[in-house]
């Protein structure tokens, strides 16, 4: 038997406007849900008769679905129909609907029967239209937000934009990463060039082949085309927390952050290349175990490797002010909130199996931010030339780790209530346990704030709720 759903959401763009971000490459990756596996394999576009084949993860292993767009009315709608895949049948309008002259409501119909029905509809109904429901609202979340984050640039950068008639060509190593793949596919649909860096060669031709511990490039043709670059974004760096901290594991943590961003900026130069702005990571363990101190960018280093470290890193980034006269910005973030990787995908299971809870007495003070937050923080950042140097990329809301596993906990509909003891940590992690999950970091966004920009998830339950698909 088929079924029909409808979902809708109101954005405050015109019709042709909203249709043009869907016609991104990139607006794929945007839209799955941070808790699905699922994988873009291959693209023909938007247009009619062009063809898609995605790859699901299922408990029964992967599953490809295989889908062709028809339909197509350029501005104001298109539809999809599945050629095999888990449904006996589907099919997807998307309509986009004027409501006014600056706004438009996106529809999306769905037609669709289940394999087995109506014996399936039984036994699977519900769960298939919950399941349904829950993607439908992360997407227009989404949509809803990466849309309006275009209409809150600085008004003096948007007016430069618009009298130059370009956007903007970036580079960004560690795209690939958790924060850098996401990042990449936001730009993207924002209507930005953006150009990766890899270790490993690479056919993509906006990919630079550069492992940034060796001084220049290996091969740098997407850079070396006569046009300048706007922005570099460098993310790239070892994981902080995935190895033990041995003395060789610090050293490899140095290299790829201080050495790495030396390399970078001094390889730029030699191809003369000089970005306008170089957004650079960093990370709030500048600030040390500052127990209930509220820290803003004009407090002062604390100790311990993580300072260390992060002072070199930016000192490392600020050359860029000289050796590229660009506008230097190092962006000191904290635990990102993100259902697709990073501490929380590891937090989920014993959570999941109601085994979490705080970590030692859970009094110490967590800075956190949503991924999303992210995303817009960047795009903010890269439009605002009155911001420059060190930035507390976090959300303005922080929280004691008791009160993150409570949350996430509720959230999770589970208890919270096993503690992780803090001499089991040391005995686990050592070093780390003591500078990564037991000090307490306060910190706040003072400069976005003071700048004007604007949390979509400044608290974390909401953050949590929007990234594991939860209802809000």
């Amino acid at each position: 038997m088929k079924r029909m759903l409808s979902f809708s959401v109101r954005l405050h763009v015109r019709a042709e406007l909203a249709y043009a971000w869907h016609e991104q490459d990139s607006a794929f990756n945007r839209l799955r849900p941070a808790w699905d596996a699922t994988e873009m394999l291959s693209t023909e576009g938007l247009r009619e008769g062009a063809r898609a084949v995605i790859a699901m993860s299922t408990p029964a292993g992967r599953l490809l679905w295989k889908a062709e767009h028809f339909g197509i009315s350029q501005g104001l709608e298109f539809s999809d129909r599945q050629l095999s895949g888990p449904f006996k049948f589907w099919q997807h309008r998307h309509r986009f609907v004027p409501v006014s002259e600056n706004e438009c409501e996106l529809r999306d119909e769905i037609t669709y029967e289940l394999p087995l029905s109506p014996l399936s509809d039984v036994i699977a109904g519900w769960f298939v239209r919950r399941q349904l429901s829950r993607m439908f609202g992360y997407r227009h979340r989404i949509l809803f937000n990466d849309l309006t984050s275009c209409l809150h640039l600085d008004s003096k950068s948007e007016a430069n934009q618009k009298k130059e008639g370009r956007t903007m060509r970036i580079l960004l190593t560690g795209s690939s990463g958790l924060i850098g793949s996401e990042l990449a596919a936001y730009l993207r649909t924002q209507g930005h060039e953006v150009i990766g860096l890899s270790r490993r060669s690479s056919n993509n031709k906006d990919t630079v082949q550069w492992d940034l511990t060796q001084p220049a490039p290996q091969r740098a043709e997407a850079l070396q085309d006569g046009r300048s670059l706007d922005a570099v974004i460098h993310l790239a760096g070892e994981g902080i927390a995935e190895k033990r901290w041995t003395r060789d594991q610090k050293q490899r943590l140095v290299e790829t952050r201080v050495q790495a961003t030396e390399n970078l900026i001094s390889g730029l130069g030699r191809l003369g290349l000089k970005p306008r702005v170089f957004i650079c990571a960093s990370g709030v363990g500048y600030y040390g175990d500052r127990h209930d101190l509220v820290l803003t960018e004009k407090s002062d280093k604390g100790e311990g490797f993580l300072a260390e470290l992060a002072e070199r890193w930016e000192a490392a980034a600020k050359t860029a002010e000289v050796q590229l006269s660009a506008r230097c910005v190092q962006l000191r973030m904290s635990t990102v909130i993100s259902a697709r990787g990073g501490a929380l995908k590891k937090m989920l299971l014993p959570f999941q199996m109601g085994a979490g809870g705080p970590l030692g007495h859970g009094r110490q003070w967590m800075s956190w931010v949503a991924l999303d937050d992210v995303l817009y923080a960047i795009g903010f950042i890269l439009n605002n030339e009155q911001i420059s140097g060190p930035v507390n990329l976090v959300s303005p809301e922080p929280v004691t780790n008791a009160e993150f596993s409570k949350t996430l906990g509720r959230v999770l509909n589970r208890p919270a209530i096993l503690p992780a003891p803090s001499f089991a940590l040391r005995l686990a992690l050592g070093e780390m346990a003591d500078q990564l999950l037991l000090c307490s970091q306060r910190a706040v966004p003072q400069v976005l704030s003071d700048a004007g920009f604007n949390f979509r998830y400044p608290a974390l339950e909401g953050a949590l709720r929007h990234t594991l698909g939860k209802d809000l």
